[in-house]
């Protein structure tokens, strides 16, 4: 009797381990992204350090030391809480923008001054961050100073891709003459 119990104990495990295993490969390599059963995940997050704002990242970029970092820490937090209002601001009006777009007939006079709203808030974000990167340059030594307007020149300027440099993603074709 002992014996048969345990062949189906045996049987029963090897069972539940097929099924792991079977689950484990639909979800590895088998499911599309697309899938519902996907929709509940969050994306993966993207290698490297976590960095929440434009300027945490120009920090991380320059290589701060612990000194340099602490100085410039105040303009950092000051404008992370601006950003983050300002976000919270965006997204109130995306919701009712939502709201309007979910009418039958499109209210376009209120879609406008909304489109406007948000257009505003994220122009008037841009320059708050060029306040708070120019807050911070003045923060720092001459060396990383210079190495600050080098990173901002190719960021805005779009110096990393002109000829001889590769944008992401691979070098572009050359252009057809004209």
């Amino acid at each position: 009797m002992s014996s048969r119990v345990t062949q189906i104990l045996l049987g029963l495990s090897l069972l539940l381990n097929a099924f792991v295993l079977v689950g484990f490969v639909f979800s590895s390599w088998i499911e599309p992204p697309h899938s519902p059963f996907a929709a509940g995940r969050p994306p993966a997050p993207p290698p490297g350090p976590r960095l929440g704002n434009p300027l945490e990242a120009l920090s991380h970029d320059l290589r701060l030391d612990d000194a340099q970092k602490k100085a410039v820490q105040p303009v950092v937090d000051e404008y992370a809480n601006g950003r983050r209002d300002r976000w919270r601001d965006i997204g109130k009006i995306r919701e009712e923008m939502a709201a309007e777009l979910q009418k039958p007939n499109f209210d376009w006079a209120k879609i406008d001054a909304l489109i406007d709203q948000i257009t505003a808030l994220r122009v008037d974000q841009q320059k708050q961050n060029l306040r708070a990167v120019e807050q911070m340059a003045n923060k720092l030594p001459a060396d990383k100073r210079a190495e600050l307007h080098k990173i901002l020149g190719e960021r805005y300027g779009g110096q990393a891709w002109r000829p001889g440099n590769a944008p992401p993603g691979g070098p572009r074709p050359p252009r057809p003459p004209q």
